[in-house]
């Protein structure tokens, strides 16, 4: 009995999915033999085969995956190694990619805030980042990132600011937006945090910008996955490639041009959204907002006009 319990601490296949995985693609253990000998004969040693009782012990944990069977598999199934293993192996198996799902936000915000605690970048194509719209008081991780000393940058493209002020059809009252600015302001008076636009204008009207958290220290990327759990926490892509990651430092931090103004462009949003509060119409409000960029930050202006709509482009120009 002994003896029979070492032996199953050393097999790291789940025999009970790798049976699954068989009988959802409808494979006997004959079939799974012989698809496996097919797949790696050619990079064998002359004489290696597969029977359907090789495949009968793996699936009963009698005998434990080896490598070339366990890529083999992988491939075969379409599936990340990882999913192959017993939990206690899956924890040595280091993907680069990995879909991360919460039972609840407490639970992913615990995640998060022991990723983040060196600080981190953050890239969004959509204004403004969730932080400063919903309250979070009681988050152990929205406390860390209001920290003075909490090292951030955020880098949002110019037109969802925009989009942001002067949208008719938002979520958001014109006083909301400006309470939302307000904390921005706030947030962003601190030395160690950042905020920066840049124009989509430079790029292909098709270009994607994905809301991304970049950890650089630790290699990893976030990004929020296109999957949602009905009253549980979030889902995410955690990447974890090292070289992905510089290649996205490098293309925020050296390779797109940020508007000299950042602080200035909230401070005349805030008075915008005031001057719509107080019935000005949209026309006169864009008019005001332009005008200002012009005087604080003449350099800017260009960017700015080349974000708005072809039609507000020659309203302003005229």
């Amino acid at each position: 009995m002994r003896n029979k319990m070492i032996q199953e601490g050393h097999i790291p296949q789940d025999g009970k999915q790798l049976n699954a995985l068989r009988k959802t693609a409808h494979h006997s253990q004959a079939d799974m033999a012989h698809l496996l000998q097919t797949f790696l004969k050619p990079h064998m040693k002359a004489g290696f085969s597969v029977l359907q009782p090789d495949i009968s012990r793996l699936e009963c944990e009698e005998t434990a995956l080896d490598v070339p069977k366990l890529l083999a598999y992988a491939s075969l199934f379409k599936v990340d190694i990882s999913t192959l293993l017993k939990p206690h192996f899956q924890t040595f198996c280091q993907s680069e990619f990995r879909l991360q799902h919460f039972d609840t936000n407490a639970d992913a915000d615990q995640h998060l805030c022991q990723l983040e605690n060196e600080g981190r970048i953050l890239a969004y194509s959509q204004f403004p980042s969730s932080f400063f719209v919903n309250p979070h008081d009681g988050s152990e991780r929205f406390q860390q990132i209001a920290h003075p000393d909490y090292a951030e940058t955020h880098i949002h493209t110019l037109d969802s600011l925009l989009n942001f002020i002067f949208s008719p059809i938002s979520h958001h009252s014109c006083s909301a937006r400006s309470d939302i600015l307000r904390h921005y302001l706030a947030h962003f008076r601190q030395r160690s945090k950042h905020l920066h636009f840049f124009s989509r204008a430079a790029f292909s009207c098709t270009s994607l910008f994905p809301s991304l958290i970049l950890l650089p220290k630790k290699s990893t990327l976030i990004m929020m996955a296109p999957v949602m759990q009905h009253d549980q926490g979030d889902v995410f892509l955690e990447i974890r490639s090292g070289s992905l990651c510089k290649e996205i430092h490098e293309f925020y931090f050296h390779k797109i041009k940020t508007l000299d103004v950042d602080i200035s462009l909230l401070r005349i949003g805030q008075e915008t959204l005031e001057l719509l509060q107080q019935g000005v119409s949209l026309e006169s409000a864009v008019r005001f907002f332009y005008d200002e960029v012009q005087k604080r930050s003449p350099e800017d202006s260009a960017a700015i006009l080349e974000n708005f709509s072809v039609d507000i482009q020659e309203m302003l120009r005229e």
